[in-house]
């Protein structure tokens, strides 16, 4: 049975945030119930060993957090989750006894100006990170470059963190840190999100479909977490078999097509994150 490497699922699509980076979804805003969420839960389980909270929005907004990693307990799974981090703190006990959480990535390129957030994030998870892997993003670098924004978010990990000059020239230099214990700094290139208004690029692999798949909070199952709108509509949860969702026309040519290094949908056509994988790939 084909086990990929994580699914997302998109619990909420609300976000407490405006960021210029991520854009506001054109689709209704929804929170997905707990039966909802099980269900799902129960269609995936064979198929992925992880489950990532994360599509659109912001899930530490979801009313019924505790009960989404209850069922994520119940079956088995293990959660990564990505935030801004601005709820972070409310969470820190449930964080710390909850057994199926595997990674928290923080994406403190989030556009916010609320006081004390470094404070708050980084002392939580430094507690956090006695059983969980933390992972600090800086994703928005415009051409890799360290521009002020994110010098500025530099000089906070590093002041917090007490870090000695050699750390803080791998950070500056390195893609992908270890600052501390079970802590990392993630450092990607600006990317646009994908939209089949942009220009067309036929050419290019992916790991959709051969590592992971998305969940929409409607449902909506789609080949990653970049098609934000569900734009490539591979079948709905709730209503299809995955089984036969993976072996569906539309999702075996594009993975036929990724695999001979050509994209079939216009929206992975015009998606530039693919550029950041090898051009070529034997698999």
């Amino acid at each position: 049975m084909k086990k990929f490497k994580r699914i997302y699922v998109e619990i909420t699509n609300r976000c407490n945030l405006n960021c210029s980076f991520c854009g506001n979804t054109k689709r209704a805003l929804k929170e997905m119930s707990l039966e909802e969420f099980s269900l799902i839960l129960q269609k995936i389980k064979p198929y992925t060993d992880h489950i990532y909270l994360h599509v659109k929005g912001e899930p530490l907004l979801h009313s019924h957090l505790e009960g989404i990693l209850d069922l994520c307990i119940k079956n088995h799974l293990l959660v990564n989750l990505t935030t801004n981090g601005v709820l972070l703190k409310r969470y820190e006990n449930l964080f710390l006894r909850s057994s199926c959480l595997r990674q928290i990535n923080v994406s403190l390129h989030c556009e916010q100006e609320l006081p004390n957030y470094f404070e708050d994030v980084f002392s939580t998870c430094q507690k956090l990170s006695s059983r969980i892997y933390i992972s600090y993003r800086l994703w928005t670098l415009p051409h890799g470059k360290i521009d002020a924004k994110a010098q500025t978010i530099i000089d906070e990990i590093c002041s917090f963190y007490k870090l000695s000059p050699s750390v803080v020239e791998k950070i500056l230099n390195d893609k992908n840190v270890k600052i501390d214990h079970n802590t990392y700094v993630s450092k990607e290139n600006l990317f646009t999100w994908p939209d089949t208004d942009l220009h067309l690029n036929v050419d290019g692999y992916c790991h959709a479909l051969s590592q992971q798949i998305a969940i929409l909070v409607d449902g909506t199952i789609v080949p990653c977490c970049l098609d934000g709108e569900g734009d490539i509509k591979l079948g709905n949860i709730f209503e299809d078999d995955l089984g036969d969702v993976l072996q569906g026309e539309r999702f075996l040519n594009m993975l036929n097509g990724f695999r001979n290094n050509r994209v079939v949908e216009k929206l992975c056509a015009n998606c530039d994150f693919k550029n950041r994988f090898n051009h070529k790939r034997v698999l």
